[in-house]
């Protein structure tokens, strides 16, 4: 075992490290079971939420716009199957610290077990679907901006870059992350050991480190893009909060601006940017900033400790809470759910509103 790529000496005769790896033996098991009742419970209701959801865009009367429903219905369709990832891997973030200078990031599978590589295809199809989460949000903001500031709406030249941007900030970042945490031979047979804490047999895991020792030039490829994934994952965030701030303003402006404006138009766009924030401040509470804690700052040593472990419990929750406000605060949706067909004032108003945008 080369043990000097991690920056310690041999163990001991007695195998045992003078460094914790990890959380305390007795404490891993307990995080383990919180994260896969957590994650369960959170991606059942997510679930079920969901696909009622997408049932009443579909097949209800929801008088949003084709475009619209199908946005909905797509970014739904990723929740869905994140929720589903979650149920199946339940992954367990946490840090790594040797002394004198090893950080590093560990996702352990807890959930259903499979054989190494194909866990570890799972653990990486979460991860890529966790990350899919940053931007879903703003983009229902930049359709609602089409749809309100623009009087040809949203154009296919706006599909394109956002597939573009979708592909270079999300996929291309956490498929680089995955590459770049791919566990060496080296990694298994040293951090094994750490995973039996959790579950108590080996299982799959991801590792993500900046300070081992590069000893080969695969090792320094993976390191120059796990370093392209760390600033991809920035971008995304201020892009993300950039493209929230830049919509909502220009959305109120035009409101503002637009003549003869009725009360139910007003009452309606205050209803609706309410649906926005949520939509926006959900995925920055239970994703984004656990993710930048718990799956960025371990990397270079800058969050450790129980509460990088237990952070990550709030990313199953993202989509259950965002769809359930999407219930809470959305009175046509609750109408369409119990089969009531009668126009109210306000949906009257969305289709006024809908019609002169």
């Amino acid at each position: 075992m080369n043990f000097d790529r991690f920056h310690i000496p041999p163990p001991p005769p007695d195998n045992q490290s003078s460094d914790q790896i990890g959380p305390p033996a007795e404490l891993a098991p307990v995080i383990a079971r919180y994260h896969f009742y957590n994650d369960l419970i959170a991606g059942l209701l997510s679930l079920t939420l969901n696909f009622l959801l997408v049932f009443i865009i579909a097949k209800r009367g929801f008088s949003a716009s084709k475009l619209f429903k199908k946005v909905m219905g797509l970014s739904k369709c990723f929740e869905i199957l994140f929720s589903a990832s979650y149920i199946m891997t339940a992954p367990v973030f946490t840090s790594i610290h040797i002394k004198p200078s090893f950080s590093a990031l560990m996702i352990v599978n807890t959930g259903w077990q499979f054989n190494f590589m194909c866990s570890i295809l799972f653990l990486s199809a979460a991860l890529v679907l966790l990350t899919q989460q940053i931007l879903l949000a703003p983009w229902l903001y930049f359709f609602r901006y089409a749809q309100v500031c623009r009087k040809d709406g949203v154009k296919c030249t706006d599909i394109c870059l956002i597939i573009f941007i979708n592909l270079t900030f999300q996929l291309f970042t956490s498929v680089c992350l995955c590459y770049a945490s791919v566990p060496t031979d080296d990694d298994i047979g040293f951090f094994g050991s750490v995973t039996m804490n959790f579950t108590g047999v080996e299982t799959a895991f991801l590792l993500l480190s900046y300070s081992k020792k590069i000893l080969t030039t695969p090792e320094k490829i993976s390191q120059i893009v796990s370093i392209i994934s760390a600033f991809g994952y920035l971008a995304s965030l201020i892009l993300s909060v950039v493209i929230m701030i830049f919509c909502s303003i220009k959305i109120n402006m035009k409101v503002r601006e637009t003549k003869n404006t009725s009360n139910n138009l007003l009452v309606l766009q205050k209803k609706m940017n309410r649906v926005l924030l949520t939509q926006f401040f959900c995925p920055l509470i239970f994703i984004q900033v656990p993710f930048y804690y718990s799956v960025l700052g371990p990397i270079v040593g800058l969050s450790q400790g129980l509460l990088t472990d237990l952070l990550p419990l709030l990313f199953s929750w993202s989509p259950a809470i965002n769809t359930l406000f999407i219930f809470i605060l959305n009175s046509e949706i609750r109408n369409a759910l119990v089969g009531k067909q009668r126009l109210t004032a306000t949906s009257d108003a969305r289709r006024s509103f809908a019609n002169e945008n």
